[in-house]
């Protein structure tokens, strides 16, 4: 489990390292020349997308200001923690038992710090023009509470399903945007859900 984990976030670094990389080291006359090698000729198209939509600024001074060991080793803990604390979730969920609010609580707090840091290591999305965040709805009991943690297990689930990790063949800059944008959501849910299971839990022991 481990292994391919760090495996699948090999790949994904590995992505975004030498799409930066190429694009910095192309000469104005390789530009000017064009490519007429069709593979070669798609890896431009990519790399050109990616540009477009990658801060490569941000990416650039984080791998010059640490090393780029630790910052693997840290996408690959955090990669494997999300989805671990997501099957917890999921089983908390689905017991028998009563929905434990303190266990969401100090689960979804290592959600947040986790893809906090993870979307700091792989660099946050640009926003769109014009696209305004979905406004997340009160949660009022422990009914809804499960519900958005549905929500978040299906969101994790597609994010750590991206062929991007599982994949290494693949360099679609299309799928890089949306694992990147996927993890945002996952951070936003992840904090809404936290705060209102903190509520919920005031809310019990007040009129217990």
């Amino acid at each position: 489990m481990t292994m391919r984990v760090i495996t699948q976030i090999f790949c994904a670094s590995v992505l975004a390292s030498t799409a930066m990389l190429t694009i910095r080291a192309q000469s104005p006359a390789e530009r000017q020349r064009g490519i007429t090698d069709p593979e070669l000729e798609k890896r431009q198209q990519d790399l050109r997308l990616l540009d477009k939509t990658i801060n490569a600024r941000e990416i650039t001074k984080t791998i010059k200001r640490r090393d780029p060991k630790v910052v693997t080793a840290e996408i690959a803990e955090d990669f494997a923690r999300i989805q671990v604390v997501n099957n917890d979730l999921g089983e908390a969920v689905s017991g028998s038992a009563p929905l434990n609010l303190a266990f969401v609580v100090k689960s979804t707090a290592e959600l947040v710090e986790r893809t906090k840091r993870l979307g700091e290591n792989l660099g946050h999305p640009e926003p769109e023009k014009g696209n305004k965040p979905p406004k997340l709805e009160p949660i009022t009991d422990v009914e809804q509470l499960k519900h958005a943690l549905a929500t978040l297990d299906k969101l994790i689930s597609e994010f750590t399903h991206n062929p991007l990790f599982t994949d290494a063949s693949t360099r679609d800059a299309e799928l890089w945007i949306k694992a990147r944008r996927d993890l945002a959501e996952i951070t936003v849910l992840s904090e809404h859900i936290k705060k209102n299971a903190e509520e919920l839990s005031k809310a019990v022991k007040q009129s217990s």
